[in-house]
């Protein structure tokens, strides 16, 4: 293949993969991203004494590209494992674990019928059969169960107290997605690859390293604001910001790698059907208070059901590290973080989550050293009913000819990290295929 001129607009995960791919294959890429650190929703940031992550927290270990990615960097010593992970939650007194791995031992929730634990044996043996047919990386792999929201589904398939005391309070307090906003679709191609399973990993040095590992293979240019994309006939036009004056270069290939929800602003001249494709893309936002505490604390994790009163979906305590102080890390419920943004003050939600923050933990106003208050805008995508077919029409235009822009990210394949890595791997093998 005769090696082209490649610009990745962005430095996430997804587009650090498509250049380090594209680069593998012999092209001059440059990376340009807007900000002054690398890593996008994969990276770390310390404000203080308070150690926090911009989004991805774990790793899932069914992604045969992203673990073989992992291999190739020489991360997997830095891999740490966790096993059974998973949270507390309860109900009127009563009071169960739910595992973010489901198995045999889901089935001691309590207040479940046994008409529902009957179901669930069989769901199990149902999502086994799929594992052949699903792809955890491949939203549009499970596009049957695109029509129905997850809700809807659980509740039909499994029963209303599943849905109440397992699926509800794990996507709400992992995801910040309420499961009557989304397509069963995202659920259907990733437990099927759960199942089985008891460990999920972190890196030692944090979720960081990864994305610091490819950037230093690559030409990565920080605080370069690409203000647009220009598509017609002949190359594509990159405009961007370098120290403070204006830049515009004509590379053979660019390759989106941003947010869906930030396209249409960024690329002129997309065709009607790829802008109304964009124009549908939605992400979630996620408030975060993290507490800093003075003396160290025990390991906990705590989901809420819908109904528990305040404004916290996920409570977790860490314990202390070396450099880093013990903390306690408490998400805000989507109708919480709904109400902050419509908000005189989008990011005063610290008192009512202390006030939540003092009945789990006695001890917190004497032990707290420390807060800061973190918004995530765009969490994760949104994979509301009908969008896996969107998706699935959309990558089939993107690969029906070869194009000068392309696009890579979670919103084309999974809303995990794994989803991400494998869409800048696709982004590559589309291009090796378009311009060989």
């Amino acid at each position: 293949m005769q090696s082209k001129a490649i610009i990745v607009v962005g430095s996430g995960i997804s587009g650090l993969t498509a250049a380090y791919r594209l680069q593998q294959q012999g092209h001059r890429v440059t990376v340009l991203e807007e900000q002054g650190r690398f890593g996008g929703r994969m990276g770390e940031g310390r404000i203080r004494d308070i150690q926090f992550a911009y989004g991805a927290r774990l790793l899932y270990p069914f992604s045969k590209p992203t673990i073989g990615l992992v291999r190739e960097l020489g991360l997997q010593p830095s891999l740490v494992p966790i096993r059974k992970l998973g949270a507390d939650c309860g109900q009127g007194g009563e009071n169960w674990r739910i595992e973010l791995m489901p198995g045999v031992q889901s089935l001691l929730t309590p207040g479940l019928s046994l008409a529902e634990r009957a179901r669930f044996i069989a769901f199990g043996a149902r999502l086994l059969a799929l594992r052949t047919r699903t792809n955890p990386d491949d939203l549009t792999s499970a596009v049957e169960y695109d029509d129905e929201t997850l809700a809807s589904f659980i509740a039909r398939v499994l029963g209303p107290r599943v849905l109440e005391r397992m699926v509800e309070p794990t996507f709400r307090g992992t995801r910040s997605w309420n499961p009557e906003e989304i397509s069963a679709a995202f659920f259907m191609s990733t437990t099927p690859h759960l199942i089985g399973q008891d460990t999920v990993y972190g890196f030692r040095k944090g979720m960081g390293e990864m994305p610091q590992a490819l950037a230093a293979l690559l030409d990565v240019r920080l605080n370069c604001p690409v203000t647009a994309i220009e598509t017609g006939e002949g190359k594509p036009r990159v405009t961007y910001l370098a120290q403070g004056r204006q830049v515009t270069e004509e590379p053979d290939l660019v390759v989106a790698a941003v947010e869906g929800s930030l396209v249409r602003g960024l690329v002129h001249g997309l065709e009607a059907e790829d802008r109304a494709f964009f124009e549908g893309v939605r992400y979630n936002s996620l408030g975060i208070v993290h507490y800093a505490l003075g003396s160290d604390i025990a390991p906990a994790m705590r989901f809420f059901t819908r109904d528990t009163k305040g404004p916290l979906s996920t409570y977790q305590q860490v314990p202390a590290r070396p450099g880093r102080p013990a903390q306690i890390y408490a998400q805000l419920t989507p109708e919480a973080e709904r109400e902050a943004l419509a908000s005189a003050n989008p990011l005063g939600f610290d008192g009512p989550v202390a006030e939540q923050v003092k009945d789990l933990l006695p001890a917190f106003e004497t032990n707290r050293a420390d807060s800061y208050n973190q918004r995530i805008a765009r969490k994760l995508p949104i994979f509301y009913p009908g969008y896996a077919r969107k998706l699935r029409a959309f990558l089939d235009r993107q690969a029906s000819q070869p194009r000068r822009v392309y696009y890579c990210g979670d919103y084309l394949a999974q809303a995990l990290v794994t989803g991400a890595v494998s869409s800048g791997m696709a982004v590559a093998q589309a291009i090796a295929r378009d311009w060989a």
